[in-house]
């Protein structure tokens, strides 16, 4: 589910790596502290590796030997982000800028105002072209001129070029396991899949102490259906790296897609307990949400947004969650308004004017909301029309398995409409993929039984009840692969 907050922090992810590459240490001028510039390096590279607490420490270590070292605030900026303090990230932003400003050497200040410029509350954000084009003059192999052009969100819709700028940055270095990384995860998103696991596996043998690998990899194999094998992966990076909150994370949605829902919810509740405070706080129950609505899970997605709406009252999307809850109440008028009131808000801040998938993001917002308040309260006819329009918006744009939601309710909403070869049109090609979602394998065996295609709908069957088995035994896809049994048993062999 691509939710604003969860693009929004994915979107900044590739922020500031690179600085291994350029290390301070091999010029002395930088700093009159070995210390600080080790401290430094050290800091840095935990970064990358998403050991964000450590990072934050030695960084800063180092600013406390060296407090006019601006490559250590960078970094530390960039932990902070990543830890979703937003208060810590902040401020040290501010020191971050303030201390590029005073940088002496042109080459050294620009290098790192092209780092800072990458994110959109630097006051270095507006020259970040400009700074770019001078440095890929001046030193065109230079690792964070390279991470900058492979970042470029104008990119973003072509992934040849994307392709292409990671594969420079690995003729410079073959060694640089961040581009397997990213290389892994557009393949991922190009819907090739085992491509996309060789490219991991890179990633892990050149990053062997790291955890993030790991975390890649099981997010590759949990799109799949391969739950299994995503949760060793991600027992193994949260045993490497215990308070890698991403993998322990992941391994609650892991739960949840299996019908675990107590043990999922058991994790993520965990997790939440331990960043409360932080915009990861907001992520889990994003992520809690999220799984329910595309369960399925009426009462539960009431219960969670309720809890939301009282737990972040001003966050945005509190507002798109209090306009789906009054949707969901028959309340259209009153739900309709406060969505108008979340898009009106959304569209003045920065990251529509200037962020081409934010503000996909947000338009893509609105016609899903539309479809989801007609699901609740329109004929089928309109609900097909509305799940059309949402899907049409991203169904270029978005990965094959970022629509996998949109296209079930569509296929839903085409069922109901009495087009249920319509809706397989829509199932088939998520099955091809992953054979272990309960809802669509559930409505794919009732579309066949309207078909009256026996053969089919048992083999779907079979496999729904196979999935279920597996769940938590109060699971709805238990009770929803009971019900359908007699329907398949019913129907009339075909010679």
């Amino acid at each position: 589910m691509k939710w604003i907050a969860t693009l929004l922090f994915a979107a900044l992810l590739l922020i500031g790596v690179g600085i291994l590459l350029n290390k301070p240490g091999e010029d002395a001028t930088i700093s009159s502290s070995p210390e600080a510039l080790a401290l430094c390096d050290e800091g840095t590279a935990d970064m990358h590796a998403f050991r964000l607490r450590d990072a934050v420490e030695k960084l800063g270590r180092s600013l406390e030997l060296d407090p006019s070292l601006a490559e250590a605030s960078i970094a530390r900026t960039l932990a902070y982000y990543r830890l979703g303090e937003t208060d810590h990230f902040k401020a040290e932003l501010d020191r971050a800028d303030s201390l590029t400003s005073l940088i002496g050497d042109d080459q050294r200040r620009m290098i790192a105002q092209l780092r800072l410029g990458m994110i959109g509350k630097s006051r270095f954000f507006d020259i970040r072209d400009s700074v770019l084009t001078v440095l890929e003059k001046t030193v065109p192999e230079n690792i964070h001129v390279l991470v900058a052009q492979a970042s470029d969100p104008a990119l973003s819709a072509d992934p040849e070029l994307q392709e292409q700028a990671w594969k420079r940055i690995l003729n410079v270095d073959p060694n640089y396991a961040t581009s397997y990384n990213m290389l892994g995860y557009l393949e991922l998103n190009r819907g090739n899949y085992q491509q996309a696991i060789e490219y991991m596996q890179k990633y892990a043998f050149l990053a062997p102490e790291q955890a993030n690998p790991h975390d890649s990899m099981g997010e590759v194999l949990m799109v799949m259906g391969r739950y299994e094998e995503a949760e060793a992966e991600f027992v193994t990076s949260v045993t490497m790296q215990p308070d890698f909150y991403h993998s322990l994370i992941n391994l609650g949605k892991v739960y949840l897609a299996r019908g675990q829902i107590d043990k999922g919810v058991d994790i993520l509740e965990k997790v939440r307990s331990q960043v409360i405070g932080s915009d990861l706080e907001k992520k889990v129950d994003q992520e809690i949400i999220n799984t329910f609505i595309n369960s399925g899970l009426d009462d539960q997605i009431d219960r969670m947004t309720a809890m939301y709406v009282d737990r972040y009252p001003e966050d945005g999307s509190t507002c798109l969650y209090r306009g789906v809850r009054l949707a969901a109440a028959g309340n259209v008028a009153e739900g309709q308004a406060v969505m108008d009131s979340c898009l009106a808000d959304w569209r003045t801040g920065w990251g529509y004017r200037n962020s081409p998938e934010v503000r996909l993001s947000i338009d893509s917002a609105a016609r899903r909301y539309d479809a989801l308040a007609a699901d609740y309260n329109d004929p089928p006819v309109t609900r097909v029309r509305m799940w059309r329009s949402a899907l049409t918006m991203i169904q270029d744009k978005w990965p094959f398995h970022e629509q996998w939601f949109y296209r079930y309710r569509l296929a839903r909403a085409l069922r109901d409409n009495g087009e249920p070869e319509a809706a397989l049109a829509e199932l088939t090609p998520i099955l091809a993929v992953n054979q272990r979602e309960p809802n669509i394998l559930a409505l794919a065996v009732q579309s066949h039984i309207d078909l009256g295609n026996k053969q089919a709908a048992a083999g779907l069957l079979e496999q729904l009840q196979w999935v279920v088995s597996k769940s938590d035994p109060d699971y709805y896809g238990r009770a929803k692969a009971a019900e359908l049994a007699p329907k398949v048993a019913r129907l009339p062999d075909r010679s």
